[in-house]
This record gives structure tokens, C-alpha cells and sequence, in this order.
């Protein structure tokens, strides 16, 4: 089934694209400013004091190993040792926790 659209003249769309053209963006400078080079206003950005806090964290984050390794040390010295205990009633429930937590179903 073939769609039929009429009633656009493509000059009149040329002319719809340049006046949005026009309105976009930021206005021409003036002669003096092309001469001299600067513009009439200055741009700043400033960060409040919680972003610059988050950009601290981040940067903390971000030199931390991914993996404990004392604590991977710790596990494998236990379990040659033979002093690492399991839970199973413990580990069946935080599975089930975690299941729970991304949406998952428990049958």
C-alpha cells in the first residue's frame, strides 16, 4: 500500500530549514568584535561544592583495586589451611537475595 504525502512544496521546505537555521545558535558579532577578536560576553562555568566533591570520590574510586586482594590472600590461606567454613543455609540465602533483587523468580 503506497502513502501519499502532498501539500509540501519543496521550496517552501528549503525556506522552513533556513529560517530555523537562523534561530538557532549565537548572534553575529558586531564590527568591533570582528576587529578585535573578543566577544561581548565570557563564558564560565563554576561547580558546586557537591560536584567537586563527586569529582574527588571519582578520582578516589578510580585508584582503587577492583579486586581485595588481601582478602583473596586471606580466603586461599584459609582453605589450604583448612579453616574456611561454608554456610550453605547462609549462601542459599543471599542467592535467593540476590535473585530477588535483580527481579528474578525463585520456584
Amino acid at each position: 500500500m503506497a502513502i501519499e504525502i502532498s501539500g509540501h512544496n519543496p521550496a517552501q521546505l528549503s525556506n522552513a530549514k533556513a529560517e530555523a537555521k537562523g534561530q538557532v545558535g549565537r548572534a553575529d558579532p558586531t564590527l568591533l568584535q570582528q576587529r578585535t577578536g573578543q566577544s561581548s560576553s565570557t563564558d564560565t562555568v563554576t561547580l558546586t561544592d557537591t560536584a567537586a566533591q563527586l569529582q574527588k570520590l571519582e578520582a578516589a574510586i578510580a585508584n582503587l583495586p577492583i579486586v581485595d586482594t588481601a582478602r583473596v590472600e586471606d580466603v586461599k590461606q584459609a582453605i589450604n589451611d583448612g579453616r574456611f567454613q561454608i554456610y550453605p543455609q547462609r549462601v542459599a540465602e543471599k542467592l535467593i537475595s540476590f535473585e530477588k533483587a535483580r527481579g528474578g523468580t525463585i520456584s
